[in-house]
């Protein structure tokens, strides 16, 4: 559903719209009109559930308070579908956002540490695969986030990209794999456990 009636001028403007109901799940385009996007999946969140619990415990629960599960924005440069604004399943924010980011971590803001996505069904040609493959791999990687996780259950794959130098750098995993990441390197998963139906 678009919002044709509202135009925003800015992505400040629209973050401070309070007719917008809080349950909802928006997405802000470049021209400034405003889509309401239906949720994940019952999967897709199981997955990113599971994510969450094994990172809230790693270190004695260091990072439990800097997760966030899908309900916080993060202001991207417009790619592709020219949505300006992404909520990833799950992510990984440092201390200074708990205090400054309140409604989204914009661009003048320090990245967040860790992004996660999992992606819809659809083909290669599909916009769900165009989104987490193409799109938000450039959007991520121009913000600087230094790990993202595409996670892909109807693939049966993860795809680990570090960003090295100011370029993504991936490897895949699959099956009974464990996953090694460079900002979680205590992180025990097995690929199989993760994307489990």
């Amino acid at each position: 559903m678009t919002y044709a009636l509202t135009r925003y001028k800015s992505y400040q403007e629209y973050l401070n719209d309070e007719s917008l109901s809080p349950d909802g799940n928006y997405r802000l385009l470049s021209t400034g009109e405003l889509i309401e996007v239906a949720s994940e999946d019952d999967l897709n969140r199981r997955i990113a559930l599971r994510l969450l619990l094994l990172l809230a415990q790693i270190e004695g629960g260091i990072y439990a308070e800097h997760i966030c599960n899908g309900n916080k924005e993060l202001q991207v440069n417009p790619l592709g579908d020219q949505w300006v604004n992404r909520k990833p399943d799950v992510m990984v924010l440092h201390p200074e956002h708990l205090e400054v980011a309140r409604q989204a971590v914009l661009l003048e803001m320090v990245p967040p540490l860790f992004v996660v996505e999992v992606v819809s069904p659809g083909g290669e040609n599909s916009e769900n695969y165009q989104r987490d493959y193409v799109w938000k791999r450039q959007q991520y990687e121009d913000l600087g986030i230094p790990e993202y996780w595409i996670i892909d259950p109807h693939r049966e794959k993860v795809t680990l990209l570090t960003l090295v130098d100011g370029t993504y750098k991936g490897r895949e995993y699959a099956e009974s794999e464990q996953i090694v990441s460079k900002i979680f390197p205590t992180l025990a998963l097995n690929i199989r456990d993760l994307l489990r139906k």
